[in-house]
């Protein structure tokens, strides 16, 4: 098997000035659909409760487990995007994980790929990445949620670390980066891999957005698309930039056709 998705599907609720939507989410559903995509062999690791609503729309199937399915409340009214968590289904254990991989791809989203599950991941897979939302959200008790650096030395699991441009403000970015390389993203202004010595620009490609939602899951799925595709880290980069320019053209997980990836930088 090429690629291990760890983290969690979830039940979306997005509200925008004109409508409300209640559609699949979760990282591990957008980071899927894109390898699905480019036919990446993958295996996804999700817990979900019995209320899951979208077991139709994953590939994957999840472990059913007690309790309720993660849900986010996602309200793109103001400037930027909040969110509210409504619901937190278990964390994955090490024991859930199995095989052996090329990459692996820590994606959750709210707290259900702890230390213990990373330090498995890094046992059984080839490249390591973590979206940072998997390492930085704390989910405060009234469904907030909150961004805290982790020690350096869980971060030190890992070979890379995808995080956006806000995610970045958390980090000790110049200490990290000595550690592991890390790719901030920005959106349309593409990305940025920060290496020990180096700093190396990805321009975005273009994009007609509906949807952001969902983005950078899909960036970092065609970054460990490439990655296991033995592409070096900047081209890796391009493929992630791609998927994710793809992705905003949809709303919800999106469902890409030949013609789509028809451009894709890969091999």
């Amino acid at each position: 098997m090429s690629i291990l998705v760890a983290g969690h599907y979830c039940h979306d609720t997005v509200l925008g000035n004109a409508s409300t939507h209640h559609t699949l989410g979760g990282s591990a559903a957008y980071a899927s659909a894109i390898l699905e995509a480019l036919g990446e062999p993958h295996e996804v690791v999700a817990k979900v409760g019995a209320d899951f609503l979208h077991g139709a729309l994953v590939s994957h199937p999840p472990r059913l487990v007690p309790g309720r399915t993660t849900a986010f409340v996602d309200d793109y009214r103001g400037p930027e995007r909040r969110e509210r968590v409504e619901a937190v289904a278990p964390a994955i254990e090490p024991d859930d994980l199995s095989g052996t991989f090329d990459v692996g791809l820590a994606c959750g989203i709210a707290g259900e790929v702890p230390p213990r599950t990373l330090d498995r991941m890094r046992r059984i897979c080839r490249v390591l990445i973590a979206d940072a939302q998997s390492v930085l959200r704390e989910i405060s008790p009234d469904g907030q949620v909150l961004l805290r650096a982790p020690p350096l030395e869980m971060l030190q699991r890992l070979d890379i670390l995808k995080a956006s441009r806000k995610e970045a403000e958390v980090l000790d970015l110049p200490a990290l980066r000595r550690k592991i390389d890390v790719v901030v993203t920005d959106g349309p202004a593409g990305c940025t891999i920060l290496r020990a010595g180096a700093r190396i620009r990805v321009e975005a490609f273009p994009a007609r957005e509906k949807d952001p939602t969902g983005a950078g899951d899909c960036f970092a799925a065609g970054l460990a698309a490439g990655l296991a595709r033995g592409l070096s880290i900047e081209r890796a980069a391009r493929l992630g930039a791609f998927c994710g320019a793809r992705a905003v053209e949809h709303v919800g997980v999106p469902r890409l056709t030949p013609e789509e990836l028809r451009a894709a930088p890969v091999p």
